[in-house]
């Protein structure tokens, strides 16, 4: 005898499993866990949010990982300068392929992310 689930807790079950996020809310999502990271001074945590390349660049110019190029001063410069996650107001989201930018109100740069390994990673 084959289980048959109504099809309206498939959906539940796929929706709360994240699957079929738009890449605008994964976008969103992946600049609001930077900026957690970031907040929170995590650099192992914020330098696996950011894309190979300016893990690479941050690291050539300090000669260190990305981790231990992000001492306490640039931590706490970086946290400076990262708005709250929590209080985030996002405005517009573009999404072009794998690279994307974000704007943040009340923010005058976007941000631009590109999708490495199927996540988004902010680039500058």
């Amino acid at each position: 005898m084959r289980l048959r689930l109504p099809i309206t807790l498939i959906l539940a079950a796929l929706a709360a499993t994240g699957c079929g996020a738009s890449d605008e809310d994964e976008v969103r999502d992946a600049f609001s866990h930077a900026t957690a990271a970031a907040n929170d001074k995590d650099a192992a945590r914020f330098c696996g949010l950011i894309s190979a390349k300016a893990r690479k660049q941050a690291e050539v110019g300090a000669g260190k990982t990305c981790e231990e190029s992000l001492d306490q001063a640039s931590l706490d410069a970086l946290a400076q300068a990262t708005p709250d996650p929590d209080e985030i107001k996002f405005g517009k989201v573009s999404v072009k392929g794998d690279n994307a930018t974000v704007a943040v109100k009340g923010e005058s740069l976007e941000t631009k992310l590109v999708k490495e390994d199927g996540d988004w990673k902010l680039t500058r």
